[in-house]
């Protein structure tokens, strides 16, 4: 792959996976599969591993803009099953792309794999980092505007969050959860979701014009 083919690189790790009873590692397996499913067949460039049994490494090379949502998407959906993960994006380039995503190598994934390191050290949840200093002294500050909202989500609030982000309206989240329209818009404010929009839509802008 040239290594100016921008690219976004998603390394993550669950939280606690060793202290899992066999029921809740195999329910964490099948929770896995199934976003793994769903989002490589919505985002077709979308590449996702899992190794070590509790590590994620995703590349993305066709609409890196989506990277921050399916990184959200990532983090509600297990928080809403009630599990948590470490996620580090980084967004440059490939320069070695080979047939495992995590043999692999590029800017895009030194400005990834170091981050999920510290976020590791420091306990936090997300980290959004590049290759250029400017980008990643502004997205370490959004992102920790995103680990305040992540690390308070209820599994209800993250579940109303991972919906939203799949462009559900709050009137079809009710009917899907059974619950009336008020408690919806509540979850979702709760949740953070005035503030995640502002900071998607940011994303989107910025990562479009680099």
């Amino acid at each position: 792959m040239p290594s100016s083919k921008k690219a976004a690189v998603i390394s993550a790790d669950i939280i606690g996976s060793t202290a899992l009873r066999p029921a809740a590692r195999k329910r964490l397996q099948q929770a896995l599969n199934t976003f793994s499913r769903q989002v490589t067949g919505q985002w077709k460039s979308l590449r996702l591993e899992q190794y070590r049994g509790d590590s994620l490494q995703a590349t993305i090379t066709t609409g890196t803009t989506d990277v921050l949502t399916i990184t959200l998407l990532l983090q509600s959906y297990l928080v809403k099953e009630k599990f948590h993960i470490r996620t580090a994006v980084g967004i440059g380039n490939i320069s070695f792309s080979s047939k495992n995503v995590i043999t692999s190598d590029g800017t895009a994934f030194r400005a990834s794999g170091p981050y999920l390191d510290e976020l590791k050290k420091n306990g936090n949840m997300i980290s959004i980092a590049s290759e250029h200093a400017t980008f990643t002294e502004e997205w370490q500050t959004h992102s920790a505007s995103l680990n305040y909202i992540i690390q308070r989500w209820t599994p209800q609030q993250a579940e109303a969050i991972w919906l939203h982000l799949q462009h559900y309206t709050q009137q079809a989240i009710a009917r899907k959860l059974k619950i009336k329209q008020p408690s919806v818009h509540q979850r979702l404010q709760a949740g953070g979701w005035p503030v995640i929009q502002k900071i998607l839509a940011r994303f989107e802008s910025v990562v479009s014009a680099l």
